[in-house]
């Protein structure tokens, strides 16, 4: 398999030279959902999320440029000279800030500003014509707007840990009322167009109700940043050495005490501690009642769904006696892989920790820390993850330190982790978790609509006592698709899982990596066969039907035989692999209807799970006397050894020309 490489370009604003720096937040708008692969496929689907609707403002401008000044043959001539430079900077204008690459959005901003001042400073009419002064100030605001962006990346996380939260919170507020601006400026430019006798909401589309959207995630965050009480999250510290649904175990976690935007605590706790005080006795997952006899927060990043996993997460702890006798509750969570520690350890240089008597660098720190917690003296002490306790605070305290350079690269290093699923986020206030749903920073699963045409794939794996096996696990996948002459879709999947950790000297890098897998397909495909899997009965510990024990309702759904989880079918089977061996999971699986043949747009998506390496290969097959056009071929393929978050590729199949 080749490995494939991003080749996104973008150009600076006219007249400028060299290659601005660029920044992909991940799904910040629906037209980069992921990173633009350059291989002989179709473009991912782009999602429409929130945009400044600068650009169908500069297409107006276009068709009218020539209306003020038909009798004014000099003007005219400067203003068609400008009007494609102000139309190219105000269109990667637009672009580079759906990035988040806001230095380039500002370049661009500015540029198309300084032609409009340069157009309006030269014009011979008495009064500059009122849509040229609104696309002046539409420029001037989106110039501004990206500047307090630009801070508010750059120095954000500095303000908070400083205690200099009433500056974060000011900088909410402007940007709020930026976007106010520029939404009222946009509403009287296509008024002033509409005089002028051009229509333009082909153009705008329905760009105008997503100003209320970001209105209402803004307002949410600020309310819960100026609320006059305690605000607290959480940090979920995932090891994807062993996997689980939701990333990887939370062995430890992090609980953040915010006031107003400022940084009063961060407590750092074995995730045991609260589970030892929990007095529910709730049944956990059918998988883990092998190994133990009660759920609790350790085993609550169950669910594929990352957004489930979290709340069930944040019930548990709020159950322990440790944090329900205070009344303690959390707005959220956010989950970080180890893989972003040893990014942050790269910016910032070594961490001296004498009374460890270790240095932790990018290329030591999850292996010492690990050494650490399974075989240290705090083990002995009863407390082995507290070497976490005395890392974290540091790591905190030099990131609020950081210099420009470093800050550069650690948000792109953020950017990165964000696009990888290596860092979800979770809010229990529903306008701020759908905006969050909206960026590509939630972690949930796909939702299908009801007349989904395509195909759906995710392979979600859960470590069950197979130590930390999966750090030298490396999975494979690999999809075919038929379309037969009657438009039933066939599917021929392939899961295969190598160990390569048979040399370690760690014992839980050589343990056998015991891993409970679920596949989950878009909703009516029907199992035909599976092979290669390992079986398996689990016995329980205890019996559920004595001593009170309490059925968890989301689980109950998931785990329902026939039922959909997350809107999905779901196979599952058991594929244990030993230390230096390889095996594959085959699954045949087909739909229980019949596409309509003919000129069909087709869809496939696939959901990665956070903390798991390896590619994906997909090809699907188009039924004789069809093509696809993107490959204009019977064939399309797509492969990538480490795909994003989510993949979406939009397909169309034609009729061979007869």
């Amino acid at each position: 398999m080749h490995k494939r490489h991003l080749d996104i370009q973008h150009p600076l604003p006219a007249g400028r030279q060299g290659n601005p720096r660029q920044r992909v937040f991940p799904n910040l708008a629906k037209s980069i959902e992921i990173p633009y692969v350059k291989i002989d496929r179709p473009e991912p689907e782009r999602r429409n999320h929130f945009k400044i609707p600068v650009l169908a403002a500069l297409v107006i401008f276009l068709l009218i440029v020539g209306f003020f000044g038909l009798n004014l043959a000099r003007f005219k001539q400067r203003a068609e000279t400008a009007a494609p430079i102000v139309h190219d900077n105000f269109k990667e204008g637009v672009a580079a800030l759906l990035r988040f690459d806001l230095g380039s959005a500002k370049d661009y901003f500015q540029a198309a500003s300084g032609e409009l001042s340069d157009l309006t400073a030269n014009s011979p009419l008495k009064t500059v014509p009122a849509i040229l002064k609104n696309l002046f100030q539409i420029s001037q605001t989106a110039v501004a707007f990206s500047e307090d962006l630009q801070n508010l990346e750059a120095n954000g996380l500095a303000m908070i840990v400083g205690k200099k939260g009433a500056m974060v919170i000011k900088l909410l507020h402007d940007i709020q009322d930026r976007l106010a601006q520029i939404s009222g400026l946009s509403s009287e430019l296509k008024v002033q167009a509409a005089g002028a006798g051009y229509n333009v909401d082909a153009e705008t589309g329905d760009v105008s109700s997503k100003f209320p959207e970001a209105d209402r995630f803004l307002t949410a965050v600020l309310a819960w940043l100026e609320a006059p009480k305690k605000q607290r999250l959480l940090i979920f510290f995932q090891n994807p050495s062993e996997i689980r649904p939701g990333g990887g175990f939370i062995g430890s976690y992090g609980n953040i005490t915010l006031f107003q935007g400022n940084l009063l605590d961060l407590e750092v706790r074995d995730i045991y501690d609260p589970d030892g005080q929990l007095k529910a006795k709730i049944i956990p997952p059918k998988p883990l009642q092998g190994i133990t006899g009660v759920w609790g927060a350790r085993d609550a990043n169950w669910f594929f769904d990352f957004p489930l996993s979290a709340e069930k997460t944040i019930d548990f702890l709020e159950l322990s006696k440790i944090y329900s006798e205070k009344g303690i509750k959390f707005s959220g969570a956010v989950a970080v892989n180890v893989e972003l520690i040893k990014d942050v350890l790269e910016i910032i240089g070594p961490i001296e920790l004498p009374e460890y008597q270790l240095t932790l660098t990018p290329d030591n720190f999850l292996e010492e820390v690990q050494r650490e917690v399974e075989t240290g003296d705090d083990k002995s002490r009863g407390e082995p993850k507290k070497i976490l306790k005395v890392l974290t605070p540091i790591l905190f305290e030099r990131l609020g330190n950081l210099n420009e350079d470093q800050k550069s690269r650690l948000l792109d290093k953020l950017t990165a982790r964000f696009a990888n699923k290596d860092i979800m986020v979770y809010f229990r206030d529903s306008t701020i978790e759908n905006y969050l749903q909206t960026l590509g920073a939630a972690g949930e699963v796909a939702r299908l609509p009801d007349d989904f045409v395509g195909g759906y794939l995710a392979v979600a794996n859960a470590n069950v006592a197979g130590g930390k096996s999966d750090a030298f696990i490396d999975q494979q996948i690999t999809l075919e698709s038929k379309i037969d002459s009657t438009g039933l879709v066939k599917n021929h999947l392939v899961v295969r899982r190598s160990h390569g950790g048979e040399n370690e000297k760690d014992w839980w890098y050589r343990s056998t990596n015991h891993n409970y897998l679920q596949i989950f397909t878009e909703p009516g495909t029907k199992l035909i066969s599976m092979s290669g899997d390992t079986k398996k009965v689990i016995k329980p510990l205890v019996n559920y039907n004595a001593g009170n024990y309490e059925p968890d309702s989301d689980l109950v759904a998931v785990e329902r035989k026939g039922g959909l989880a997350f809107g999905k079918e779901n196979f599952s089977a058991w594929l244990d692999v030993k230390a230096g061996a390889s095996k594959d999971l085959v699954v045949d699986y087909a739909g229980s209807q019949h596409l309509k043949l003919g000129n069909l747009a087709y869809q496939f998506i696939f959901d990665k799970q956070s903390g798991v390496r390896g590619g994906l290969e997909y090809a699907i097959e188009a039924p004789d006397g069809y093509h696809w056009k993107e490959s204009q071929s019977r064939t399309f393929k797509y492969a990538n050894e480490n795909p994003p978050a989510r993949i979406v590729l939009n397909l169309t199949l034609e009729e061979d020309p007869r």
